[in-house]
This record gives structure tokens, sequence and C-alpha cells, in this order.
């Protein structure tokens, strides 16, 4: 159920108190500002696995969302994604007075701003964070956007956050074809782990004999190889890729039928 409808300017702070307790309370799981089911959209809308907290789901509300959210988890010095990360209405208020810009506001509520909100706000490993907005490459050049976008950098200069805005036109590409087909084998059973370890070395094998071979029968004879069945291997070599123990060229598409140099596949030092 959207949560938009008769909007009065308590019921927001009540979402933003929550939300913000969510990121203050390590025992509480975040919650972002706006939910899937929050938002209308005739585009993609997507709840993933967060790529680290069981239990976790991430809200995200576009295509582009999904291949920024990819993007950032394969950065290994990213420890921790917030999505829908809002921006206090006593910091957005007067940054819009003092930008000369204007506030936006539900329509039909009598002048209620809305609580604005960061696509993508990450910490770093060295505990510095980055915001990463994403914009049709289209919808960045238009003014209004470009108004809204100021509050936001204006706040994350403020608050010390490094803000970077990503265009559609950045993360239209195969790599980010190939991480969205990648993610879900990220992670492996621990009672797997030794079983990708032997099946890892013989695919090693199976590749320095002849690279020239088509990726999907080298992964077919490394599984017989290894006692495992094909399915296995596939979701081994992928989770191979996705950890960086096998590397690839990410300007190609992930297609088994292609031969391993096509690919460039090779193993990770």
């Amino acid at each position: 159920m959207k949560r938009t409808g008769k909007m009065t300017l308590e019921r927001q702070l009540k979402w933003f108190d929550a939300h913000r307790r969510s990121i203050e309370l390590d025992e509480v799981i975040y919650e972002p500002f706006w939910r899937v089911e929050d938002v209308r959209s005739s585009g993609v809308k997507t709840k993933i696995a967060h790529f680290s907290t069981p239990n976790r789901v991430m809200h995200l509300l576009s295509q582009n969302e999904l291949w920024m959210y990819l993007s950032l988890v394969q950065m290994r010095y990213v420890v921790e994604i917030y999505e829908q990360y809002a921006i206090p209405l006593e910091f957005s208020i007067p940054i819009a007075q003092q930008l000369g810009v204007k506030h936006p506001v539900y329509i039909g509520s009598q002048g209620v701003p809305i609580v604005q909100t960061i696509d993508f706000v990450s910490t770093l490993i060295d505990g510095s964070r980055v915001a990463h907005p994403v914009k049709q490459e289209s919808d960045a050049l238009r003014e209004r956007t470009m108004e809204k976008l100021s509050i936001q950098q204006a706040y994350c200069e403020l608050e010390h956050i490094d803000y970077h805005m990503v265009t559609s036109t950045e993360l239209r590409t195969v790599k980010s074809e190939n991480l969205e087909a990648l993610f879900r084998h990220r992670q492996i059973q621990p009672f797997l782990h030794s079983l990708f370890e032997i099946w890892l070395s013989n695919f090693i094998g199976c590749l320095s004999d002849d690279r020239h071979c088509r990726t999907s029968d080298i992964i077919d004879i490394s599984s017989g190889i290894s006692g495992i069945n094909f399915s296995q291997a596939v979701s081994f070599f992928y989770h191979a890729l996705w950890c960086e123990r096998l590397s690839m060229n990410w300007t190609q598409r992930l297609k088994l039928e292609l031969a391993a140099s096509d690919l460039g596949i090779y193993p990770c030092n």
C-alpha cells in the first residue's frame, strides 16, 4: 500500500524518524525512506538481497538503480550501501532557500514539503561516505532536476559526503548486464567451499590446455573431473567471476558458447 495519500508533515516525520533510527541503531535493519511499493513508476522496480546483511532487502526504483547497486557491490572498498537515503527537512528547506530554488512539495497538500532522498549513500572501508544520485541522461539536464540535485549536493558538502552523480549512459553497459546475471551466484554455501576450490583448480587446468575451446565445454570437462554436475560447475564459474578468482573481458556478453579466449577468461593472481 502506498504511503503518499493524504500527506501530512507529521506522517512524513514519523517515517523519517524510523528511517534515521535504522541507520543509527546496529540492531535495527536499515529501512529506506522510500520502498518499492510506495512509488509509482512505469519502469523497472526491484527488490533484491543486500550483499552482506541477511534478511535485508534493497528497494531499487529503476533499472539504473539496480545497475548502480551492482556496480557498488563489486567495489571491494564499499562496506555498506544505503538506498533512498533521506535528507532531514531542517537541512533541505534552508538549503533550498539559500540556493534560491523551490523546495519540492506534495501537490494538493497545502505546501507539505517532500523529504528529499539520495538514491545511494555508501560507506567505504576507510569510514568515508559517498553519495550517488542516479539519473537518466535526458532528465539530468532538466532545470527542475538540476535544482533538486543542487539541494542534494549542498547537503553532502555540509555533511562531508563525497558527491558523484551517475547517468544512465554510464550505467547502460554490457558489464552491468553481466553483473546482473552473476549477482545471485555471489555467495556459495559454506559446505561447498572445499568443492569449489577443487573445481576451480581443475577448471584452470582445463583452461590452460586449450583456451580456444567453448567456455561451456571447459566447464563441462572440469565438472566431470571434479565429480559434480554441469549446473553446479556453471554456478561455481559465475561465483569465481564475481569474486574475482577468474577475470574476464567485461565488454563481452557472458555467453558460455563463446570460446574462453573470446571472453578473456584468465585465472586471477
